[in-house]
């Protein structure tokens, strides 16, 4: 089965995005997780119903964490992170990384994000600084390694489920 099928448990998703629980449970109860807001899923807190998370919103958490890390405020990371792992392109999957030799950048200036694919040796600041509304500056997460550690402690190979979603070569 694709990573993307799968479901995870909060232990999962504890350990895949190096996150406590009484992180991922108080931005659970602020609704801060696309799909988890007002306690809809798996109907999480009945006695005996364990909550429920797909890849995407371990994706979206693992951002979130590593953005908040990197000094983003907790709603815009949240918002970046949200946008990176339930939308994407042909170019780029939604929770994927950009498939290539080069890497997938997330950038954040505020409420402004956008991904963009960086080849060492190009110069994209003048691209990032337009999509970002010309900001004085922005905080910029190296996606690529985050998305390694996160499917590896899924017990998936990151390589593997590259080419599974985009197609090998």
């Amino acid at each position: 089965m694709s990573i993307l099928g799968e479901e995870f448990s909060t232990g999962q998703v504890l350990e895949a995005a190096d996150v406590t629980n009484a992180a991922l449970q108080s931005w659970i109860r602020r609704g801060l997780i696309v799909g988890h807001k007002g306690h809809s899923i798996d109907m999480p807190g009945s006695p005996g119903v364990r909550r429920k998370f797909s890849f995407y919103n371990v994706m979206e958490i693992a951002v979130a964490k590593a953005l908040i890390d990197l000094g983003v405020e907790l709603v815009d990371a949240f918002k970046a992170a949200a946008s990176f792992s339930h939308a994407g392109d042909e170019e780029r999957r939604p929770s994927l990384p950009y498939r290539g030799q080069g890497f997938t950048l997330l950038c954040v200036a505020g409420q402004q994000s956008t991904e963009v694919f960086w080849k060492p040796g190009e110069d994209i600041t003048e691209e990032i600084r337009i999509r970002l509304a010309q900001p004085f500056g922005w905080t910029t997460l190296f996606v690529d390694d985050l998305f390694d550690r996160v499917v590896s402690a899924l017990r998936h190979h990151p390589q593997a489920v590259i080419d599974e979603e985009y197609g090998e070569g």
